[in-house]
């Protein structure tokens, strides 16, 4: 597989092809099983994430930075950064700099690791809005 063609199988996926560990912290593609998420887990002192009201405006004002890498085989592919929000009730895509937009690309990848069900209600709450 090239890197533009497992860009795409990501990017066309829905949650339902995935398969989730959340002990291990790994999404497996069930269509090629050499495709898989990782799940980096937190460092309470250096991921939190503060100061943007669309990340700290919830009941729970906590925030942490989580980091997503994407694997085929042993080969890294790509990695992304989202968002935990309000205790852990929702993980948001980041929006662009200055602005309330979140790029496709980033809410397809929120979507397909949304294993809570509340990425939609969260990103109203917080005033996120995917880019047209």
């Amino acid at each position: 597989m090239t890197y533009d063609s497992i860009m795409t199988s990501i990017n066309t996926s829905n949650k339902s092809d995935w398969l989730y560990n959340d002990e291990r912290g790994i999404f497996t593609n069930i269509q090629d099983v050499n495709l898989r998420i990782e799940v980096q887990e937190i460092d309470f002192d250096r991921d939190q994430f503060g100061g943007e009201d669309w990340a700290t405006k919830h009941p729970d004002s906590s925030a942490y930075r989580r980091t997503y890498s994407i694997y085929y085989n042993a080969s890294f592919i790509k990695e992304f950064v989202l968002v935990d929000v309000d205790g852990f009730r929702a993980t948001l895509p980041m929006p662009k700099i200055n602005t309330n937009i979140v790029s496709k690309q980033d809410y397809k990848f929120a979507e397909i690791v949304d294993y809570s069900g509340t990425l939609t209600e969260y990103m109203r709450r917080a005033g996120l809005e995917v880019e047209s």
